[in-house]
């Protein structure tokens, strides 16, 4: 089935006053392309963002390969970085 199908389906049920399908089953997360990771004010590295196919949500780098990609990252200034 589509994505596009897929979301559709998901978003009626929603109408149809129903649970949302990833409130269940959970997202089915897809790559998206990227964020900047925030590690310092003058960054340039991005961290995945992944949109779940079935929904349409975004995670917006809320991840665990973006929070490991920032803790590990060599140009880390703050101690206060999201990850």
């Amino acid at each position: 089935m589509s994505g596009a199908l897929e979301r559709l389906i998901a978003e009626a049920a929603v109408l149809a006053g129903g649970d949302h399908p990833c409130a269940i089953l959970g997202h089915v997360w897809e790559h998206a392309g990227g964020a900047n990771c925030g590690c310092h004010e003058d960054a340039q590295c991005s961290v995945p963002v992944h949109e779940c196919r079935v929904c349409g949500d975004f995670d917006y780098g809320d991840n665990d390969e973006a929070r490991e990609q920032r803790a590990e990252c060599p140009y880390r200034e703050a101690e206060d970085v999201p990850g």
